[in-house]
């Protein structure tokens, strides 16, 4: 959820041990949130924060709330797949990428500037955008 609000964020291989996951934020300068406080209270572990519950929009919410991030929401997010910055494409640069009823009925497209993930405003995006603005709405 972070990145489709925009936020740089870093979700680790599952293979890496405690502690890589400290010495990442540690040298990328990142706050580290996790449910595992022994993780947390490393001492390469500058900023972290302990989340309280399993449910992520319920994790969401409360990071949003504890770093003051509502107002740092942005109406673009980071690509889903790695993070990158995605930017605006030519329909026609990509169109040997896209299934036909994605050249057929959609126009404007963004493309990840380091994976070259493809995304387009599909079915499903009414649907974040109600999130989005869920989020933004449940500032309590």
């Amino acid at each position: 959820y972070l990145r489709l609000l925009g936020f740089d964020t870093l979700y680790p291989d599952s293979d890496l041990d405690d502690a890589d996951l400290a010495q990442i934020a540690h040298d990328e300068e990142r706050i580290l949130l996790s449910r595992d406080r022994g993780l947390l209270m490393r001492s390469l572990v500058v900023h972290g924060y302990c989340l309280r519950t399993k449910d992520s929009e319920e994790q969401l919410t409360a990071v949003l709330h504890r770093f003051s991030l509502f107002d740092q929401i942005q109406d673009t997010p980071r690509c889903l797949r790695c993070n990158g910055i995605l930017q605006p494409i030519a329909k026609e640069a990509i169109i040997d990428r896209l299934e036909p009823k994605t050249k057929r009925y959609y126009h404007e497209f963004q493309i990840c500037q380091d994976c070259e993930q493809i995304y387009w405003q599909g079915s499903h995006y009414p649907k974040l955008r109600q999130f989005v603005a869920a989020v933004k709405q449940n500032r309590g």
